[in-house]
């Protein structure tokens, strides 16, 4: 009888068990899944325009000028200190990270101004220099 009430039990947790899994799932299924931030890009180079109305930022002077908008959660920084979106000038080397927003419109998370001209190919020091 022992035995018959063992497999009875054995039988009853391998049909059972499924069952669980199945449910574990089921409620794995239904949660929220978080938003997925839009995937953003580094930039880099000289400003051409400001707009202090709309709040953007034109880099390049070519058709492939790129315009980037300021938003009141941008990061900037002059010099490695604080700034503000009027500290920001014409003709200055900037630097930083923006993301596309819903729009398609690139908008800026960070933003680093005061930046040294970027060389086009930085040559290697001389081991030996002449004497």
């Amino acid at each position: 009888m022992k035995k018959l009430l063992r497999v009875a039990v054995l039988a009853a947790t391998i049909f059972a068990f499924p069952s669980f899994v199945q449910a574990a799932d089921d409620k794995a299924a239904d949660a929220p899944k978080p938003d997925k931030k839009p995937a953003g890009m580094p930039f880099n180079g000289k400003i051409s325009a400001v707009d202090k109305v709309a709040k953007t930022v034109t880099l390049g002077e070519t058709e492939k000028a790129r315009v980037f908008q300021i938003t009141s959660e941008t990061k900037i920084k002059k010099n490695n200190k604080p700034a503000t979106f009027d500290d920001v000038v014409v003709g200055e080397n900037v630097g930083g990270y923006a993301r596309k927003n819903a729009e398609g419109n690139l908008e800026v998370v960070t933003l680093n101004t005061g930046l040294p001209p970027r060389s086009a190919k930085s040559k290697p020091a001389d081991k030996n220099p002449p004497n």
